[in-house]
């Protein structure tokens, strides 16, 4: 038997905690380059964090849709987000300042032929800008907070936590804004200037939140028209009216120990003001663009709007903190205008669907967007003034599953799988057939350095 005396015990516990920690080996560390030899805590400890991410993508189009090919992109993220409380004592404000760097084309507009983009990554045309610069302040013990600056929409709104897993666009910012807005919106891949007030008390479990931007993120006049070109580099845009955006949230079971599984739900609406918002069917004089008697000049309406709902909900979790989760959202806007009127998606996420395999996830998502009564009457139009045959668009929707394997810390892959349903709304391809759905198999790989 071994005696341990109470002196030699403590000098025990003493040298051990004196021994340096090692860090962890390249593959257990949470980014791939490391601590930089203790810069990297330094800096934070002082309020500087500095992330980046290279994501790449591989996409074949192996069925339907325009024709069959493959596509590579990828997009390359560096960021700086700054605790200035912690950096110069300036107590409750933040700063972020980001870019991104773009490369590849795009599977949907060259291959494919959807609505409903492919791939969340992807930026057309490639490019390198400016994507974010803000000021964040608190107030209040945190229950209000103001941010100014050049930022994105889709970072706080309109956007499901669960829904983030799939690499279709349409399940991060949908289709029914990413269609019907200019530029698609002040969201990946373009940013505008703008500012946010946030409202969350603590511990009530509700917020409130709104926003204003500038109207048209690439620049130009404020048109909906799908034909406005998107800028290569950094466009600091304050043209074509405002995007202004509000929404309410409630959560429950948010904490750790809490009894159920955590629910969030939210309900918002957004209205622009832009006067340049094209008809989808009628000319300035009243007449139906696919008549030989049309001035070819659409009739503009003045502003936009949309509402919509949306909620993520733990069905069930496991001990170990996996367990399935659900999202569901709808919305709507003006059939006139827009070219789509309705949306509504819904998907399955499940962490640790394999035993052994805790950090992975699985997902079954579907997206439906329906066309406009405008742009429908459009396509009947032309059927009545000497084509017959054109087809009519009414619809488009997509089914995603997918796995995402966490094989570091620091790197993701995700086979992904995508069924897309009358490409394009029920549309021609340029030989004359009717395009058909498509399939597309893709791979994604997430690095983060």
């Amino acid at each position: 038997m071994t005696i341990v005396y109470p002196a030699r015990a403590q000098q025990s516990q003493t040298d051990a905690a004196d021994t340096p920690k090692q860090p962890p080996d390249f593959w257990h560390r949470d980014t791939m380059t490391g601590d930089w030899a203790g810069l990297r805590t330094a800096l934070a400890d002082r309020g500087v964090t500095f992330t980046a991410t290279y994501t790449a993508e591989v996409f074949a189009d192996v069925q339907g849709g325009m024709k069959r090919g493959a596509a590579y992109d990828g997009v390359f993220l560096p960021e700086v987000d700054v605790d200035l409380d912690k950096l110069l004592g300036w107590h409750g404000a933040s700063f972020r300042a980001s870019m991104l760097q773009a490369e590849g084309p795009s599977i949907s507009q060259g291959w494919v032929g959807n609505l409903l983009t492919v791939s969340s990554t992807v930026a057309v045309p490639p490019a390198t800008r400016l994507y974010n610069l803000w000021l964040q302040q608190n107030l209040f013990n945190d229950a209000l907070s103001v941010r100014a600056g050049i930022m994105d929409v889709d970072a706080e709104f309109l956007t499901s936590n669960t829904a983030a897993l799939f690499m279709n666009s349409t399940f991060g910012w949908p289709g029914l804004v990413a269609l019907d807005l200019p530029g698609g919106g002040p969201a990946y891949p373009l940013s505008a200037p703008g500012v946010r007030v946030k409202f969350q008390p603590a511990s009530q479990g509700f917020d409130l939140q709104a926003a204003v931007f500038s109207g048209d993120p690439t620049g130009h006049d404020g048109s909906n028209s799908l034909t406005t070109g998107i800028p290569a580099g950094t466009v600091v845009s304050f043209n074509g009216g405002a995007f202004m955006i509000a929404e309410g949230g409630y959560a429950v079971n948010q904490g750790a120990d809490a009894k159920g599984g955590p629910m969030a739900f939210k309900l918002g609406g957004w209205y622009h003001t832009s006067s340049n918002f094209q008809d989808q069917r009628f000319d300035t004089d009243g007449v139906s663009l696919a008549s030989p008697l049309s001035n070819g000049i659409p009739l503009r309406h003045d502003g936009d709007w949309g509402i919509y709902g949306l909620a993520d909900v733990s069905i069930f979790r496991t001990q170990d903190g996996g367990g399935l989760s659900g999202f569901a959202r709808i919305g709507g806007s003006p059939g006139d205008r827009n070219l789509i009127s309705f949306y509504a998606d819904a998907g399955l996420t499940y962490k640790g669907l394999i035993p052994g395999r805790g950090d992975d996830t699985a997902g079954l998502a579907f997206a439906y967007a329906r066309i406009g009564d405008n742009a429908r009457g459009f396509d009947e139009d032309l059927q009545a003034n000497g084509n017959p045959s054109f087809p009519v668009r009414d619809e488009e929707s997509v089914l995603e599953v997918t796995y995402q394997m966490q094989v570091t810390p620091w790197m993701t892959m995700q086979p992904d799988l995508q069924w897309i349903f009358q490409p394009g709304g029920h549309v021609l391809n340029a030989d004359g057939s009717i395009r058909r759905d498509a399939l597309v198999l893709g791979l994604r790989s997430s690095l983060t350095f």
